[in-house]
């Protein structure tokens, strides 16, 4: 008999007193699969993690930090227990916990446009579940959308402890970072990262005002349909000295919501910890804005937030024309903010602060139309080599590739080498200097 892998059970496997019915899906460390009670053709299905690696001490920790939390808004541990495989037999241990039916936030955004008016309910309940687990000395460390799934009913559930901790748990990693998402990541730790980033030993101690900023960055993105930018983005204005800071442009200007949640989100992104409140106090505050007269907004379809993006581009491209033709001065103008999908969970620490990948602006060839030769140095404003990993260094200046496009590219793009090309602006650097 062929050895079992932990990621692959075939249904009808037994695991200690419950048996699997079907897999759910696997990350780096885990496989969940859905399963019941041995015994029972009916009854309620029940999520059963099991460890991919022998001997898996998150799956302890994951155990002790839910044993701790009593929330409605958090599944419940059920039970725990071991997986021998058939052939060396090692021991994987798994976790049951309640079973949650519904759809990841964002993909829940997706198919309900028109209730996009319940985000502040929704950040709500996400808030009072972090309350909860702070005030058992908690942390879950990787708050995003992908781990908060909207029920049919319309509660939001906090997913996926297997980054969390709590007060005097040992460090099971060695880089600077805990496994986590790197947008989601606050400024303080991009910066510790950075700061260490050649030591040993050493490891960031994250707070409660970590998980209250990535609930931040989480409601910017459910409410807008795009991500704001890197709190701090270390390894792009250290040594080098780039400029490539981006503003975080309000999230009322990307879509519409009520002054109280754009200024709630703000909060939640701010530069100091202390700024951002407790999560109790947002989903206080979050509670209000979702009873509020203001509550109601227009229906919009997130694909109409994603286009957030290309069109600044096509502007500001636009932009740049006009300013080499009339020599103006481009200074002061801000980069868009990053339009991508939910970064996956890192389970290397070391792979913490490495580049995102950013959409390239979508536009479409026009037959016919205007020809615009790549120029031969780089544009006033536009960002200079290095490069990140989506733009590409051509004549000592950052482009992004135009997708889907062919030369002739129109008005709003470059040609190059049978591809059209938009300029990569930079963003000033913020003086460093006290003002008098």
């Amino acid at each position: 008999m062929d050895m079992l892998l932990p990621e692959a059970l075939p249904p009808g496997t037994p695991l200690g007193s419950w048996r699997v019915h079907g897999r759910a899906g696997y990350g780096t460390y885990g496989a969940v699969y859905r399963a019941h009670k041995k015994g029972w053709r009916k009854g309620p299905l029940v999520a059963l993690k099991l460890a991919r690696f022998p001997e898996d001490p998150r799956f302890d920790r994951e155990a002790e930090l839910l044993s701790r939390l009593h929330h409605p808004c958090v599944p419940r541990l059920l039970g725990r227990g071991c997986w021998k495989t058939s052939g060396e037999g090692e021991a994987h241990p798994f976790l049951v916990m309640q079973w949650v039916e519904g759809l990841r936030l964002y993909d829940w955004a997706k198919d309900h446009p028109q209730r996009l008016g319940q985000a502040p309910r929704l950040l709500a309940q996400v808030a009072r579940a972090l309350a909860a687990t702070h005030a058992c000395q908690g942390l879950h460390r990787d708050v995003k959308g992908d781990n908060v799934m909207v029920s049919p009913d319309g509660r939001a559930f906090l997913m996926d402890f297997g980054c969390g901790t709590w007060k005097g748990a040992a460090s099971l990693t060695e880089g600077a970072l805990a496994p986590g998402t790197r947008s989601y990541r606050s400024p303080q730790a991009l910066r510790f990262h950075w700061d260490h980033r050649r030591s040993r030993g050493v490891h960031y101690e994250a707070t409660p005002a970590d998980d209250v900023y990535a609930l931040g960055v989480t409601a910017y993105r459910l409410c807008t349909g795009v991500y704001p930018p890197l709190a701090t983005d270390p390894s792009l204005v250290g040594d080098d000295g780039r400029e490539t800071l981006e503003v975080l442009v309000p999230p009322g200007t990307l879509a519409p919501m009520a002054p109280e949640l754009e200024r709630l989100i703000l909060r939640m992104l701010s530069e100091n910890p202390q700024d951002r409140g407790s999560a109790a106090e947002l989903a206080a505050a979050l509670e209000a804005v979702a009873d509020g007269p203001g509550r109601a907004r227009p229906p919009m379809k997130l694909s109409d937030y994603g286009m957030a993006f290309p069109l600044l581009a096509i502007c500001v491209a636009v932009g740049l024309l006009i300013m080499v033709s009339g020599n103006l001065d481009l200074e002061g103008v801000w980069a868009p903010p990053s339009v991508m999908s939910d970064a996956g969970t890192r389970g290397v620490a070391d792979a913490a602060v490495e580049e995102l990948p950013v959409s390239s602006v979508a536009l479409e060839s026009k037959p016919g139309g205007l020809h615009l030769e790549m120029p031969k140095g780089p544009l006033p404003g536009q960002r200079r080599p290095p490069c990140t990993r989506a733009q590409i260094d051509i004549r000592g200046g950052c482009w992004f590739e135009v997708a889907r496009a062919m030369p002739p590219c129109g008005e709003e793009a470059y040609d190059w080498k049978g591809a059209c090309y938009a300029p990569a602006i930079a963003s000033p650097r913020p003086s460093t200097s006290d003002t008098p």
